[in-house]
């Protein structure tokens, strides 16, 4: 079994993170700027990977939580970083080290399929909808899928 540098470093390579020349791009295409008054160069995708290449403990780090995995930075990029796979492995790295504050777990299957911070800001747009609204939020979108076939086969 990988330990959490392996994790870390796998996450570089596959993302490749290692090819980033700090150009800001990902930046001004993330839409975490307008998603979160406190958005900063720390939470930022360049900030992240940014602590990723220096070594910081990253998978202790409350900001890789707040990424919507949107795939803009990326999409961005001139380099062909994916910031959005950086994210998704430095999340497994942090829930197979039991850091699950900041993962929503599915009621049906238990697994981790949204940050808390994104589900807060989605919630607080959907303060006004009915309970059920919320309940289903509660369920990861291939166990919705799931019910959803059951009801309507």
């Amino acid at each position: 079994m990988k330990d959490g540098k392996d994790k870390i470093d796998e996450a570089k390579r596959l993302s490749g993170a290692d090819l980033c020349v700090e150009c800001g791009r990902c930046v001004a295409a993330c839409p975490m700027a307008e998603m979160y008054i406190n958005f900063s160069n720390e939470m930022s995708p360049r900030g992240i990977i940014k602590k990723t290449l220096v070594g910081d403990p990253v998978i202790h780090d409350r900001n890789i939580w707040y990424c919507t995995e949107c795939n803009a930075g990326t999409d961005t990029c001139p380099q062909g970083v994916s910031c959005r796979d950086l994210i998704r492995k430095l999340r497994e790295a942090a829930m197979d080290e039991n850091i699950m504050e900041n993962a929503k777990t599915c009621k049906c299957c238990g697994r981790a399929f949204v940050a808390v911070p994104v589900e807060d800001f989605v919630f607080a747009r959907l303060k006004e909808e009915p309970p059920n609204v919320f309940g289903l939020l509660d369920i990861c979108p291939p166990c919705r899928r799931e019910i959803y076939l059951q009801r309507n086969t």
